[in-house]
């Protein structure tokens, strides 16, 4: 195994093309690490360890945790967290990602009562490392129907009005957020277009994209400078516990 952990790049789990890491790209751009995207929906196999890899970011995906008959990667995911938390490692996941990590630490993944798509405040719980510097409250974009538990020793760092747990650490190495903090304009923009986005908020009567673009318009660029903030404080950390 490599020990110097801070040359390896990181490896970076996706499940559908369009959920890539948007602003925390241009944290691994400026701080100059590298990454690897693995794409469980090519066939990609997920590793049993990181081994040479220096940390572990998982994105989000329209399954759920406890589809892993359907999905067997999704349990491969859940061992290959449990390998990195346990050799110190840090873990980021989000959306989908965070709900791998809370299952993988023990808690119950599991429906929740409505979808939360589109626009909604979310509200900072824990004064942390982490959210040193956010504001108590703020706009963030979500794309969820599924929700968990908080972990056996985790501390909640957000919730919302619909869903009490948005966000989580455990430990100083894991880091889960439900709501999609890495989106842009852009990337938000391009779900609206994708296919499968759009047949499922064209069953939601509720949810209107024509709305989620204009919300977009109003606090997309806010959203994208905290998440810049937030993603290299994380980074920081990750290389600062190595």
């Amino acid at each position: 195994m490599n020990k110097n952990l801070s040359i390896n790049p990181w490896l970076i789990i996706r499940h559908v093309e369009h959920e890539h890491i948007g602003t925390l790209s241009r944290i691994f751009k400026s701080t100059g690490l590298m990454y690897q995207y693995l794409d469980v929906f090519r066939g990609e196999k997920v590793p049993n360890a990181l081994e040479n890899y220096a940390g572990l970011i998982i994105m989000g995906g329209p399954m759920g945790v406890y589809e892993a008959d359907r999905y067997p990667f999704l349990m491969d995911e859940q061992c290959l967290v449990q390998n990195a938390v346990q050799n110190n490692r840090p873990v980021l996941g989000i959306c989908l990602g965070s709900q791998i990590i809370a299952s993988a630490l023990g808690a119950r993944v599991y429906p929740g009562h409505e979808k939360e798509i589109g626009w909604y405040q979310v509200e900072v719980t824990e004064n942390e490392e982490m959210t040193v510097g956010l504001p108590s409250n703020f706009m963030a974009f979500h794309w969820h129907g599924d929700t968990f538990d908080l972990p056996q020793g985790a501390v909640r760092l957000f919730r919302s009005q619909r869903y009490e747990n948005q966000g989580f650490c455990w430990r100083a190495n894991a880091l889960a957020i439900q709501f999609h903090f890495e989106v842009s304009p852009e990337m938000i923009d391009d779900w609206l277009l994708n296919e499968g986005c759009c047949t499922e908020i064209s069953a939601l009567p509720n949810v209107k994209p024509e709305v989620i673009r204009q919300q977009t318009a109003e606090y997309g660029k806010t959203l994208e400078e905290l998440s810049m903030h937030f993603f290299e404080r994380f980074i920081n950390r990750s290389n600062r516990e190595k």
